[in-house]
C-alpha cells in the first residue's frame, strides 16, 4: 500500500467484531511509515517486472493446476508456495527444484528443467517470490544457467531434507 488505510485504523480502534477483523487485516499489510514494519521491498526494475509478468503466464500454464491460483497448494498434491521457506530460499536452491524436481512430504514436484529455458524458470521464480504479498528477491536467468550447469548430471529429484540442508543458517523449516 502507498499509505495507511485510515478506515481500517478507525475500525481497529473501535470496540466490537470489526475491531478484531480490522486488526487482523492491518497486521498483514504494510505501508510507508507503518510502526514496526519491515524494510520496504525494493521495487522491481522494468526488466524484472517484464520477467514477473512472463512468470505469471508460466505459472498459469504449468504450475497453477497443482499449486492453485492463490499459491496455497493442494492438499496431498502440492505444498503451499505462500510463505514457503524453500520458495523464498536463495535462487540457487529454488532453481534446483524446478530443474530437477523435488520429493517431499507433500507429493512429487516433477522436474521441468527440460521443458523450460533459463529465462522461463527465472521468470516463474520471480513471480512466485513476489506474488501474494511475498517479498522475495527476483531471480536472474544467469543464476538459473549456473545452477543448471552445476546440476547437469543429477538424475533424480532433490529430497526435501537435501534442500533444507542447503539453506543458510537460521532459515530451516518448510
Amino acid at each position: 500500500m502507498s499509505r495507511e488505510p485510515a478506515s481500517f485504523t478507525v475500525f481497529a480502534s473501535a470496540p466490537g467484531d470489526l475491531q478484531t477483523r480490522a486488526t487482523s487485516v492491518l497486521a498483514r499489510i504494510d505501508w510507508p511509515g507503518k510502526p514496526g514494519a519491515a524494510n520496504p521491498v525494493t521495487p522491481l526494475t522494468a526488466a524484472e517486472q517484464q520477467s514477473f509478468d512472463a512468470g505469471r503466464e508460466v505459472y498459469r500454464n504449468v504450475c497453477q493446476s497443482c499449486h492453485q491460483p492463490d499459491g496455497r497448494g493442494l492438499e496431498r498434491v502440492a505444498p503451499p508456495l505462500v510463505g514457503s521457506v524453500l520458495a523464498l530460499a536463495p535462487a540457487e536452491i529454488t532453481s534446483r527444484i524446478l530443474l530437477n524436481g523435488k520429493e517431499g512430504p507433500v507429493g512429487l514436484m516433477p522436474p521441468i528443467g527440460s521443458t523450460l529455458n533459463d529465462d522461463q524458470i527465472a521468470a516463474v521464480l520471480t513471480y512466485v517470490r513476489r506474488e501474494w504479498g511475498q517479498t522475495g528477491d527476483p531471480v536472474d536467468p544467469a543464476t538459473v544457467r549456473t545452477t543448471r550447469a552445476q546440476t547437469v548430471s543429477r538424475t533424480r529429484p532433490w529430497t526435501h531434507d537435501e534442500l533444507l540442508a542447503m539453506l543458510p543458517a537460521g532459515r530451516g523449516g518448510q
